[in-house]
């Protein structure tokens, strides 16, 4: 018998078991944003595909970006501090959770590896941290 991996029967089912979990909690997107193009959405967002610089996507819920990030992202954009930008490539130009703004630095250390990272907001500051188990249990999703 073939392996589901291999003929894409397998990544269907992955993706309409996300679909169905997501349910009215989340919105899908898939492609790239691109310089100047915008996405906004008043429910959570997994998007699928690169935001690229220039790019920006909003949500008042959480955004999970399976790519990378590189433009800008606001996540709890109604005042949900307790929101969070999640990404496969976390390299943002800014980030902005409720009313609390990071940017990135003006000289990035380019040789740092692709690593997924979660940003959330704790004592009024934004923490850019490596996804581990302790950070996803501490997570106040709601």
């Amino acid at each position: 018998s073939e392996d589901p991996h291999e003929t894409g029967t397998f990544a269907q089912a992955v993706n309409k078991s996300l679909m169905e979990t997501a349910g009215n909690t989340a919105t899908f997107y898939k492609g790239n944003l691109r310089s100047g193009q915008q996405l906004q959405c008043d429910n959570s967002i997994i998007y699928v595909g690169d935001i690229n610089p220039g790019a920006a996507i909003s949500s008042n819920g959480n955004i999970i970006v399976l790519g990378a990030l590189k433009g800008n992202a606001v996540a709890g954009a109604s005042g949900n501090r307790d929101a969070f930008v999640f990404a496969l490539d976390m390299n943002p130009m800014q980030i902005r959770i409720a009313d609390t703004i990071a940017r990135a630095p003006d000289n990035p250390d380019r040789t740092q590896a692709k690593e997924s990272k979660i940003a959330f907001l704790e004592d009024e500051n934004i923490y850019i941290e490596p996804v581990t188990k302790s950070i996803l249990n501490d997570l106040r999703i709601g």
